[in-house]
């Protein structure tokens, strides 16, 4: 294990408050909890590659992140009537 896949673990073990976020919060927090799950999960997807040294498994991170910004806006401007 080098320090990528070590840096991986720590993340995903980072996610836990956000989920409880998520779980137990009202709507805009819960929101916030899920754009923060989202952009470490992707930070996850591009660590793994990189730490077992198969860069070619990098397109799925990157589009995800691009797509990760156009459902923000969606939740938002869904999310926008009930605040």
């Amino acid at each position: 294990m080098n320090a990528f896949v070590i840096a991986a673990i720590a993340m995903l073990i980072g996610m836990i408050p956000c989920l409880v976020v998520v779980w137990r919060g009202p709507a805009m927090q819960s929101l916030v909890g899920y754009e923060a799950i989202s952009s470490i999960a992707i930070m996850v997807l591009v660590l793994l590659p990189v730490g077992f040294g198969r860069s070619g498994e990098m397109e799925l991170p990157v589009l995800l992140a691009l797509l990760l910004f156009g459902s923000g806006l969606v939740f938002v401007r869904l999310l926008e009537r009930w605040l």
